[in-house]
């Protein structure tokens, strides 16, 4: 997260590496929640396929992790722009994302027995 929020308030930001590091970090965390329940994750960045296996886990988190749908999206278009253009997203939805992000970390740091 500390990567993404550097990019971020870099002058210009750049935006592309602060969404990839957004989704990097969402896609820890929900594997962190999976491996701290006794599943093993996915190996895929699919954003959907994550929040499928780990929102029935975490009930009241569903409606957080919901919000990172869009992460794998961003994954995409910030590590392969040949795929059809950079991300396209404003600075102000990557930091309002990276916000998120973080709320979401101390609730997977209280129910996680692990660094995240």
């Amino acid at each position: 997260m500390v990567v993404a929020e550097l990019t971020l308030t870099r002058d210009p930001p750049l935006i592309d590496p602060a969404a990839f590091h957004c989704q990097q970090a969402a896609e820890k965390m929900l594997k962190a929640l999976l491996v701290a329940a006794g599943a093993a994750p996915p190996r895929s960045h699919d954003m959907e396929l994550l929040i499928q296996a780990a929102a029935p886990l975490y009930p009241t988190l569903r409606k957080e992790m919901q919000a990172f749908a869009r992460l794998t999206e961003w994954l995409t278009a910030s590590r392969y722009p040949d795929l059809g253009g950079g991300l396209g997203e404003a600075p102000a939805d990557v930091a309002e994302m990276l916000a998120l992000i973080k709320a979401f970390g101390a609730n997977v740091r209280a129910l996680a027995p692990f660094r995240v």
